[in-house]
């Protein structure tokens, strides 16, 4: 299920609307644009940062949760995708690396995930919109359910 949920949310919102489902996965964040704090990184289990604009994190699901209820840091832009928690990635050698940021094929006709193992996208577009692009429908239902206003991305991409 494809969703777009214009306006700014906070990550813990995000995760909160997951009730918890969030921690069925572990995470691949890349392409992320914030400002945080130097003890935001001890929530990571890796990561590489090599410039201001590329950089990768590994991450539980229990973690992101802890990370999310921090108040140090801010998403402005980033891709969030999600993985069985037996899938490992190293970020030395990720072969697709999801970006947000200049993607047009986030808006084509059937936008889909990025990464091939990934079973959840969640994109933070420019502290303006929430993509969720999700094969975990629980998961897509229970934010459809908790936010007003949310559209189908696949037929938002249409108009």
């Amino acid at each position: 299920m494809n969703t777009i949920l214009e306006g700014f949310l906070e990550l813990k919102e995000i995760l909160n609307s997951f009730n918890g489902l969030e921690k069925d996965y572990n995470w691949l964040l890349t392409d992320l644009d914030w400002s945080y704090q130097e003890n935001c990184l001890d929530y990571f289990e890796d990561y590489r940062i090599f410039d201001d604009l590329h950089n990768n994190f590994w991450i539980t699901g229990e973690n992101l949760k802890k990370l999310a209820n921090n108040k140090g840091f801010y998403f402005i832009w980033g891709v969030f995708s999600a993985f069985d928690k037996n899938e490992k990635i190293d970020l030395d050698d990720i072969k697709v690396e999801p970006y947000a940021d200049g993607n047009l094929n986030l808006w084509g006709e059937t936008p889909n995930i990025q990464h091939p193992k990934a079973k959840v996208e969640l994109v933070l577009w420019d502290s303006s919109a929430i993509l969720l692009l999700s094969k975990d429908n629980d998961l897509s239902r229970k934010f459809r359910n908790t936010f007003e206003g949310w559209k189908n991305l696949n037929y938002y991409n249409q108009s």
